[in-house]
């Protein structure tokens, strides 16, 4: 399998580089995965599950939005967040995920739903990526 240069870079910092075998990302319309000489490509992405596979190895990151761009070159990911499985931290997680439960309850309107969706959101991305993280250490 061919490889090609990824970048992945937050507002804070270049979160991943390497060369890979295949990237997947969640986009406005749907996952979209992405392999050498793949035609070039501007898509949005949406909050979600990034996969990377390089070699036999499978790598997962939650992300926030933003964008992906595919060229001859390389292909880079400009997103919001960029957090590797190994930093989540599980307990801070599922205390955001019931806090945001909780500002639901209360019916908020204009940015306090925005927010607690936001948050709630986030975080059952992060556990889905915790919970393929326990699946591989187990295996």
């Amino acid at each position: 399998m061919s490889t090609f240069q990824l970048e992945i870079i937050t507002p804070e910092a270049i979160a991943y580089t390497d060369t890979v075998d295949m990237v997947v990302v969640p986009s406005q319309m749907g996952n979209l995965g992405i392999l050498h000489n793949h035609v070039p490509l501007f898509a949005e992405l949406t909050h979600g599950e990034l996969k990377i596979k390089k070699g036999q190895e499978e790598y997962f990151l939650a992300i926030g939005g933003g964008y992906v761009e595919v060229t001859k070159e390389k292909v880079m990911i400009l997103v919001t967040r960029a957090v590797k499985s190994t930093e989540l931290n599980e307990a801070e997680i599922l205390r955001a995920k019931k806090e945001a439960q909780e500002a639901l309850k209360q019916k908020p309107i204009g940015e306090a739903l925005i927010s607690a969706r936001a948050v709630l959101r986030q975080s059952l991305v992060d556990l889905k990526i915790l919970q393929r993280r326990k699946k591989w250490v187990t295996h």
